[in-house]
């Protein structure tokens, strides 16, 4: 048996397509989950499984006594799209393990202990980057708050962590421009490294190939997972050449099994191939635009029930009034076969950027026909 830290349907999972799901008893699902917003290209792409196939038979594990072509060019390929110019990466497994991995070199160049991020944020599972009473160095602040930081001693500081669309706790909401403008020029200005965890809001998500693109800042490290591998476990960090150039002077050792494993590292060069000679982040941006107005058009004649929509490219969420209970509604798009979120009362929206706009058609229809039910 599993042990269920998460509480699924009574439904099995018999094979995954595109945008579409199919349980054991040939029932479709539209799936506007990506996953767990990790199917950016839709599920089982068939140039990325030809990828994942032909990578098999030569090597999937290699250690690290010899250096890997796949991850030197996808390496150059990151620094390109996140404008870490002449920047380094290292690939890892999880975003989890990506962010952990920044912080701690963050702690290790600067020789501060405290990691600052805001409260919409989710670092990581587990150690520096946990969101836990336990974790003493973890610092949060409300977002879009700049008067919380006057009182933080930024010469304790390592890092300040941001995200720049909270989804993890799904609610999605975006932090203001001047917010986060205001919040990295101060972080600099004391010796603060920033980095973007774009662990979620990477790879096209938020109409941009990075979330932190909208704010005009340029962070020193990157982190990246989930889409990435298009559901493959592959993440990354990665860090400009300033950092690099640190750890030139002061080598740092990391002890982990499966560094720039060159299967996973081919996989992600393929999903940016795939991502650049098709458009998608583009076409994404564009369909979120779509999406949103429709979102809009039921909120409107639904004032009493709808308290708000909130999206950037195909990230985004339906918040319910207080009284309306909105786990009813997520079971009933359930059985009417679309997979969303649903947390404190908001539905989430974080499908693949490959939707074509009449499966939103279709969770639209669905979504007034399950609200009129309400009446």
């Amino acid at each position: 048996m599993i042990i269920q830290f998460y509480t699924p349907f009574e439904k099995y999972l018999e094979k995954s397509e595109d945008c579409y799901l199919y349980d054991t008893e040939g029932k479709k699902y539209i799936d506007f989950e990506s996953g767990v917003w990790c199917a950016n290209l839709g599920h089982n792409h068939p140039k990325i499984n030809h990828v994942v196939k032909n990578q098999l038979e030569k090597s999937i594990h290699q250690g690290y006594f010899f250096r890997n072509r796949h991850a030197e060019k996808l390496s150059e390929k990151i620094a390109q799209k996140t404008e870490l110019i002449n920047g380094k990466s290292v690939f890892l497994s999880s975003g989890s393990e990506a962010v952990n991995l920044a912080i701690t070199l963050a702690k290790q160049i600067t020789g501060r202990n405290k990691i600052l991020t805001t409260d919409i944020s989710y670092l990581s599972a587990y150690g520096d980057g946990q969101n836990s009473q336990k974790n003493n160095n973890l610092i949060v602040i409300p977002f879009n708050n700049s008067a919380a930081t006057q009182n933080i001693d930024f010469s304790q500081i390592a890092a300040l962590v941001i995200e720049t669309g909270g989804a993890s706790l799904g609610i999605i909401k975006f932090p203001d421009f001047q917010f986060i403008q205001k919040l990295a020029k101060q972080a600099k200005q004391n010796g603060v490294i920033v980095i973007a965890n774009e662990v979620t809001t990477g790879m096209g998500r938020t109409g941009k190939w990075f979330g932190f693109q909208h704010y005009n800042v340029l962070p020193d490290m990157v982190t990246t997972g989930k889409a990435l591998g298009n559901g493959y476990p592959v993440s990354a960090v990665s860090v400009s050449k300033e950092i690099a150039k640190e750890f030139e002077d002061a080598p740092f050792r990391y002890a982990q099994s499966h560094q720039n494993d060159p299967l996973g590292c081919a996989v992600a060069l393929e999903v940016f191939r795939i991502m650049e000679e098709e458009n998608h982040v583009e076409k994404g941006a564009l369909t979120g635009v779509f999406f949103k107005k429709e979102l809009e058009k039921v909120a409107k004649n639904h004032s009493g029930t709808i308290k708000e929509i909130r999206a950037r490219g195909m990230m985004l969420a339906l918040e319910f009034q207080k009284e309306i209970n909105s786990e009813k509604i997520h079971s009933q798009l359930f059985d009417n076969g679309f997979v969303t979120g649903n947390k404190f009362n908001t539905l989430r929206f974080m499908p693949p950027l490959t939707l074509p706009q009449k499966d939103i058609n279709q969770l639209i229809k669905s979504i007034k026909e399950t609200l009129q039910l309400l009446k």
